[in-house]
């Protein structure tokens, strides 16, 4: 009896917990952070496995852009980036200039769980056209690199 009631406390528990295990505002806060900065070894730690590769597979591309301008979707330099969570699996950052001073754009980073239990950025969705991702540009330029 005590083993069922414990059974179905932790399924009445689970969903706020869920719900609250998917603010990604600080891994978006920290990505934003690191790619206007421009710092590559910084990011790592926040790519998924597969994007990673995929990052690595693209260096030896001559066309390959610098940090700043690769995890975004234009080349203009932007200042101005901030994220916040819209669900369990994409982060809304917004690039800008200073507030009022356009022009600006919104990309999306998708978020995925990672085996060790850490969620990790997969790809980033850019603002041009649904099949304009990081990852599509990287396999562009790693085939471009060889």
């Amino acid at each position: 009896m005590r083993l069922a009631f414990a059974f179905v406390a932790a399924l009445v528990a689970t969903p706020a917990a869920a719900a609250s295990s998917y603010d990604y505002d600080t891994l978006g806060a920290e990505f934003c952070r690191l790619s206007t900065a421009g710092d590559l070894a910084g990011l790592r730690p926040l790519l998924s496995r597969e994007l990673a590769a995929a990052l690595d597979a693209a260096a030896r591309s001559p066309m390959l852009p610098p940090p700043q301008a690769l995890f975004q979707t234009y080349t203009n330099a932007m200042p101005v980036c901030a994220a916040r969570t819209r669900n369990a699996a994409l982060v809304e950052i917004t690039r800008s200039r200073a507030p009022g001073a356009g022009p600006a754009w919104i990309e999306y980073l998708v978020v995925v769980p990672e085996a060790d239990g850490t969620d990790r950025i997969d790809d980033v969705l850019f603002a041009t056209r649904r099949s304009d991702t990081l990852k599509a540009r990287l396999a562009a330029f790693a085939a471009a690199g060889h």
